[in-house]
């Protein structure tokens, strides 16, 4: 039975994480050691369930709202620093990124009747880079490295829309 969850138990530690996250002071050294567990959590909690031939529907769907409750609360918490660092037209790139991917939730829900999200290598790329960010964020070439990151998410989302228009949904 515990092997049998142990992937959705990391995952939630992963949820459980995030929400510690929010009451930790930003760039602090337990904010950062927090964040490493977040981001080891999503590598473990995939890898578990693939190796103990546990994946599931519902730990799937459990990943993906893990992945977006702690984007959400990173960028929450990172934004105030970011706004010192990055330069409008990188703000607009960001704004027109994150709002083609809600629209594409938003329309998949609508759509489909249900909330997916693909696990494909871009996808995986975009938010390993992403995790980095808090690493960068008094970097000198934080702006270069936000560009590429908006670069692999761009091309991700197009490749999300195309992966969720052709697949065929599970409820």
């Amino acid at each position: 039975m515990f092997i049998r969850n142990l992937a959705n138990l990391i995952t939630g530690s992963r949820i459980a994480a995030t929400i510690a996250l929010i009451f930790l002071e930003v760039l602090s050294k337990p904010f950062m050691y927090v964040h490493i567990w977040c981001g080891l959590s999503d590598v473990l909690d995939g890898f578990v369930a693939r190796t103990t031939k546990t994946v599931s529907t519902f730990g799937s769907k459990l990943d993906s709202a893990s992945d977006l409750l702690f984007y959400s609360v990173m960028m929450l918490k990172i934004w105030p620093y970011l706004k010192r660092y990055l330069p409008d037209y990188v703000w607009i790139l960001i704004y027109l990124v994150v709002g083609y991917r809600a629209l594409l939730y938003l329309f998949v829900g609508i759509r489909k009747k249900v909330f997916i999200s693909g696990h494909s290598y871009l996808n995986k790329a975009t938010g390993f880079l992403m995790f980095f960010l808090p690493f960068m964020v008094k970097n000198a070439n934080l702006v270069a490295y936000s560009l590429f990151i908006l670069l692999v998410a761009y091309v991700s989302s197009v490749n999300e829309t195309i992966y969720v228009l052709k697949k065929k949904v599970e409820k």
